[in-house]
């Protein structure tokens, strides 16, 4: 059978854990750097912070973190989290065992079918054929034929170079790629809709290339073969979408060719993270303290200035941010995620500040046909 995606559920079993230790930025991008999420953090001090993590992920934090930061588990959630506290409680054994059954159930049934590589074929036509195939939204997953539905695919739809039918859960995912030389014309000239026009020759060979790194967040591919998926990390410089799409010979003949060459086009959406340190006066002008007020609490003075709040040093910070934004980000970039690390210095705030920004990346690279690594 078919192996199943190994995509790690954050929903499934999270903790929210408390980081203490100096400059915990140097653990968080460690933990970026090898896969590790964490979520929704949230800086207490200069030297303590909370965030989400899956609960697979403590592990390898804790073996980054080794004995310079402390790392407690303050809460648990997810559902596999509940199983686990159900089972302590021989009153509600019988209750999760019967909800365990019924999600099982569940999951054995085919919720949604999701398709992607296919361009002059539309998406109708390969839902239709595997439907035919017994494969569709309803169906008891462990009777399906797999090899069955593909062999009906490529026999229905012979431009088809690749086909990859997959599931994970009660998803099922159709992964294609076509050979746009073989589009038959007798089918087009029946049904002139059936089919897109291939690309022009003379529109260039490109493959599409990241000009950051980050994590795909999600990557829609128009022309050519996608070279990552949703939750991968990848690196700048590292190919996202070949022009070069592999092509199955029809033939026996010596010198068929194995590949074609297209233009490239999708779009790929990543988040990405900065780590960006702003500075800030630490003192504005503000009225000389009084005598009789020495022994309140309140803002530290220094001769006629007052020491900002946070919250006007945050505002200030923000401001910064804005501006560096609009400088260093494209137009259509969002900041899904902020993070800000105070430090007081004598005379200045520094502000250590992580940013997760969600953006478009990808840049065009030409395809010297011919010349292997041309695009390096």
């Amino acid at each position: 059978m078919k192996e199943k995606y190994s995509e790690l559920s954050f929903y499934r079993y999270r903790l929210l854990i408390r980081i203490e230790g100096f400059r915990i930025e140097r653990l968080i991008d460690k933990a970026f750097k090898e896969g590790i999420i964490i979520r929704s953090l949230r800086m207490i001090s200069d030297t303590c912070g909370e965030g989400w993590v899956a609960a697979d992920d403590l592990k390898k934090l804790r073996k980054l973190a080794k004995s310079l930061y402390h790392i407690k588990v303050i809460e648990r959630r997810g559902p596999e989290n509940k199983i686990r506290q159900a089972a302590g409680r021989p009153t509600a054994v019988i209750g999760t065992i019967l909800a365990a059954a019924i999600v099982l159930v569940q999951s054995l049934f085919i919720s949604e079918i999701r398709i992607d590589g296919y361009r002059a074929i539309p998406e109708e036509e390969l839902r239709r054929c595997l439907e035919e195939a017994g494969v569709a939204p309803g169906v008891f997953r462990p009777s399906v034929d797999w090899q069955k539905a593909e062999d009906a695919l490529e026999s229905t739809f012979p431009q088809l170079s690749w086909v990859q039918l997959v599931y994970d859960g009660r998803v099922i995912y159709l992964n294609v790629s076509e050979d746009t030389s073989k589009i038959l014309s007798e089918d087009a000239d029946k049904n002139p809709d059936i089919f897109t026009p291939a690309q022009k020759s003379e529109e260039g060979c490109v493959s599409i290339y990241a000009d950051c790194s980050g994590y795909i967040e999600s990557i829609n591919t128009l022309w050519g073969l996608a070279k990552v998926e949703p939750g991968d990390f990848v690196k700048k410089g590292q190919e996202l979408i070949s022009g070069v799409v592999p092509m199955e010979p029809t033939t026996f003949e010596e010198g068929w060719p194995t590949e074609y060459y297209v233009r490239a086009q999708g779009e790929i959406t990543a988040l990405v993270p900065y780590h960006e340190v702003f500075s800030q006066e630490r003192y504005v002008r503000g009225a000389v303290a009084s005598s009789e007020n020495e022994g309140d609490e309140g803002p530290d003075m220094v001769a006629n200035r007052v020491e900002k709040t946070k919250k006007q040093a945050e505002a200030v910070v923000n401001q910064q941010i804005r501006i560096w934004a609009k400088e260093n980000l494209p137009e259509k970039a969002e900041i899904t995620n902020k993070s800000l690390n105070f430090s007081y210095k004598k005379n200045i705030i520094e502000v250590g500040v992580t940013l997760e920004v969600r953006r478009e990346i990808g840049i065009e690279k030409e395809i010297i046909v011919g010349q292997e690594n041309s695009d390096n």
